[in-house]
C-alpha cells in the first residue's frame, strides 16, 4: 500500500512539473526528444533527492526547476559548446534600453530563439528566462561577464532585428 501512494505521489509530481517546466526544456534543447530525456533525467534527480532528503513542500517546484535549468546546461555543454573569450574593449555596448519589450513577446520569439547559435541561446534563456545574473551566468559557465555580456547583447540584435520586419507576430 505505502508502495502505491509513493508512485501516485510521484506520478501527480511529475504531471505538474512537466506542465510547469517542459518549456524550460524546449528552451534548451533542439529538440523535442531531446527535451524529454532531459526533463525525465531531471526527474530522476528529483525523486533521487527526494528519497534521501526531506524536501519542503512549499520548496519543491523551485527545486525541481532548478535541476532541470542545470540539467539542460549540463545537456548542453555535452553538445561540446566552446565559448570564445570576449575582452572588454570589444563587447558592444549598446543595449536595449527597454527590457519591457522582451518582456510582452516571449512566447512569440521562442521559435526565433531557438535558431540562435547554441552559445547564444544557452546565455540568453539563463538571462532572460530564468532571471540569472552575468557573474551568476559566468560563474556557472566558467567564462567572463563580458563573453555573457556580449552573447547576451548578440541575442537582443538579433530579436530586434525580428521585431523591425513587417507581419513578425
Amino acid at each position: 500500500m505505502l508502495f502505491r501512494k509513493k508512485k501516485y505521489h510521484q506520478e501527480e509530481i511529475y504531471k505538474n512539473a512537466y506542465r510547469a517546466f517542459f518549456g524550460v526544456c524546449m528552451r534548451y534543447c533542439k529538440t523535442k526528444e531531446d527535451a524529454k530525456e532531459v526533463f525525465n533525467d531531471a526527474m530522476l534527480s528529483y525523486f533521487d533527492f527526494e528519497n534521501k532528503k526531506k524536501v519542503n513542500e512549499k520548496g519543491r517546484y523551485s527545486l525541481i526547476k532548478k535541476i532541470i535549468v542545470n540539467k539542460c546546461i549540463d545537456h548542453v555543454r555535452s553538445r561540446k559548446l566552446f565559448f570564445e573569450e570576449i575582452d572588454e574593449n570589444s563587447t558592444d555596448r549598446r543595449s536595449v534600453q527597454n527590457e519591457a519589450e522582451f518582456n510582452m513577446i516571449r512566447e512569440e520569439l521562442f521559435d526565433k530563439i531557438q535558431k540562435f547559435p547554441p552559445q547564444t541561446k544557452l546565455i540568453f534563456n539563463l538571462y532572460i528566462f530564468e532571471a540569472w545574473s552575468h557573474k551568476e551566468i559566468a560563474k556557472h559557465l566558467d567564462i567572463s561577464t563580458n563573453t555573457t555580456s556580449w552573447h547576451i547583447n548578440q541575442g537582443k540584435k538579433q530579436i530586434l532585428e525580428l521585431l523591425k520586419k513587417p507581419n513578425l507576430i
